[in-house]
């Protein structure tokens, strides 16, 4: 019996270990990366760390204004990427945000809107209207499967933007 209830533990002690792996090699590190303040950058700084490969898990934030655009298409349980753009209406980025009412670092719109409609939720959860400029923190993520990986024209990488956080711009 003994010698029994030992395989089993260590069995199960071998599959947890191995799922725990398995977990973190493929899917997102829970503790890697929490939902921080990133250095707020320039258009052209951001330009410049899309060019480097090292710019992987760095932690940014760019000031602008999300914009909602009449091509919007929602998947349920997938971010919508808006544009976010500077006061000169020139895109910084795709920012995947999250369709929630009322919800934290996160946006709304109605089903038939106007530009106006637009409610951004900061990392608190309180609302901002489309007109309002807001500071997007994220951590860079290069898609190594990119083909290509790198564009020939501009020497940029192809990245995504992972755990976003929106701040209100401290008056």
């Amino acid at each position: 019996m003994d010698k029994y209830l030992k395989k089993i533990i260590l069995y199960v002690g071998g599959f947890i270990v191995t799922v725990i792996c398995i977990y973190f090699y493929y899917g997102d590190n829970p503790f890697q990366n929490s939902l921080e303040k990133g250095v707020i950058i320039n258009y052209e700084q951001y330009v410049n760390l899309k060019k480097d490969k090292s710019s992987d898990g760095k932690r940014v934030a760019l000031v602008g204004y999300a914009i909602a655009h009449s091509n919007i298409t929602y998947i349920i349980g997938r971010p919508i990427e808006l544009p976010f753009v500077d006061s000169t209406n020139k895109v910084l980025e795709y920012i995947p945000f999250e369709l929630k009412k009322d919800g934290k670092n996160s946006f709304y719109i109605p089903s038939e809107f106007t530009e106006k409609d637009l409610m951004i939720y900061d990392n608190n959860g309180n609302p901002h209207t489309y007109d309002e400029k807001v500071i997007v923190s994220f951590t860079m993520e290069r898609i190594k499967e990119a083909i290509p990986e790198q564009n020939p024209k501009t020497g940029e990488y192809v990245w995504k933007c992972k755990l976003i956080r929106i701040d209100p711009i401290e008056k």
